[in-house]
């Protein structure tokens, strides 16, 4: 299946399930909303016929013993107290007037059942919508956050009382907090199981093609040595040189040198292995840091055709406390990069310098080679990696990106450290720090 195809599909299921979580939050809050309204709408409906009642209980009113009609025990409350207010209308000043206050305090013990501290207030208009009577406990609502419910309170001369609720939106997202909190858990939780999906998808598809790379790299290199030593032993076989023994140990050294170098490619991938897993147990002693690196100029001195100009600084260090196979094999590829990604047609100009730190010995080894980009310097000890520059140059010099992933692990083995600091077609500076003895065990 390709990445592609398989990043659409994690890119639908996670729209999907956010789509259907956006649902379950949104009916969610319709239903609470629903319930928010008709439980309102009761605790309104009952306040206001529990006024009416009040009034007409009133002690001060004078008794008419007159029967209130279209009061019945089957209708509901908006019905009766529509009729009875028609009767309180008739009895005129025989009935004080509607009381809000008394009102806005029913409705708060009403309310209080299902929600609490409700900011209301209540508006009486009448039929041409002109206000004749408010009341407002607390802060006056702000409009564009409020829920209005307007009922009539008589079937003639219509007069109508509306309660105003401010910000009920509040009261609903409350009811849905731990909803909302579980929902965003859930959401991050999907978000980042996919991303990691993703990621790990990436990764599965570089190392796929590192994997496609480093096989061709391997084949491409163990190639040509393989088809040397093939040749040269086909001529031995044939006889053709027996009478020319010179040649014949030309030969001999060709098929040496080409069985070394695939055991070298071999070699390189298993160390890296090996100090992976912790496996190698390094031997530290004190190693005489100018004659390992005398022994670092004569042996590149005679491996390549370009001039190379070595300038060394020790400051005073004498000695570097390290495994000295292995320590070789760092400066050695560090000495064999400066050379091999070195400017065409300019000598190779190689500056070690050494200093004395309290705890470290600091080594820099500095070349004017094609430089690192700033963006692949972060990841050129990786395994496998290999500069932009290497890559684009012209040379195109073939290798797995293993070199100096070998000299990450080592150093970090020895228990010291190592960055790089470089200019992109100007220089590449690498800064080791070794400690001057050992701090403990070395890596098993």
């Amino acid at each position: 299946m390709k990445t592609n195809y398989i990043r659409l599909i994690t890119f639908i299921a996670l729209a999907s399930i956010l789509f259907l979580q956006g649902m379950w939050l949104y009916n969610t809050y319709r239903l609470l909303e629903m319930e928010f309204k008709k439980n309102v709408s009761d605790s309104f409906i009952l306040s206001v016929w529990k006024e009416a009642m009040l009034r007409m209980d009133d002690p001060t009113r004078k008794v008419t013993h007159k029967i209130v009609e279209g009061i019945q025990l089957k209708n509901d409350y908006y019905t009766n107290n529509r009729a009875l207010r028609d009767w309180l209308y008739n009895e005129g000043d025989l009935i004080p007037p509607t009381s809000l206050t008394r009102l806005d305090s029913i409705f708060r013990e009403e309310s209080k059942k299902n929600y609490k501290n409700l900011n209301c207030s209540f508006i009486i208009t009448d039929s041409l919508k002109n206000q004749t009577d408010s009341f407002c406990r607390g802060r006056k609502p702000i409009e564009r956050f409020t829920y209005k419910e307007t009922i009539p309170l008589r079937n003639i001369s219509p007069e109508y009382i509306t309660l105003v609720i401010d910000s009920p939106y509040k009261i609903i997202f409350g009811k849905m907090l731990l909803l909302l909190i579980g929902s965003v858990f859930v959401a991050v939780f999907v978000v980042y199981g996919l991303i990691m999906q993703i990621r790990i998808i990436n990764r599965q598809d570089k190392i796929a093609t590192l994997r496609q790379d480093f096989t061709y790299s391997m084949i491409h290199d163990m190639k040509n040595p393989i088809t040397s030593i093939l040749t040269c032993i086909g001529t031995l076989k044939s006889g053709k040189i027996d009478d020319k023994p010179q040649v014949k140990e030309h030969f001999y050294a060709i098929i040496t040198q080409e069985g070394e170098h695939i055991l070298e490619l071999a070699n390189r991938v298993l160390e890296i292995a090996q100090l992976e897993e912790k496996k190698i147990a390094l031997a530290k002693e004190s190693i005489n840091l100018q004659d390992l690196l005398e022994n670092l100029k004569e042996e590149y001195r005679t491996t390549t055709t370009k001039k190379i100009h070595y300038h060394i600084a020790l400051n005073g260090v004498e000695s570097i406390f390290a495994d000295k196979r292995y320590i070789h094999e760092v400066f050695g590829n560090l000495a064999d990069n400066a050379i091999k990604y070195s400017k065409e047609n300019e000598d190779v100009e190689i500056t070690i310098t050494s200093f004395q730190k309290e705890n470290d010995t600091q080594l820099v080894f500095k070349d004017n080679g094609i430089g690192i980009a700033e963006k692949d310097q972060k990841r050129i000890f990786q395994k496998f990696e290999r500069s932009q520059a290497v890559m684009n140059s012209r040379n195109k010099i073939s290798g797995f990106g293993l070199g100096l992933n070998l000299v990450y692990q080592v150093i970090q083995a020895h228990g010291g450290t190592i960055r790089v600091n470089s200019r992109l077609g100007s220089y590449s500076e690498f800064i080791i720090n070794l400690p001057k003895r050992d701090c403990g065990s070395s890596p098993q």
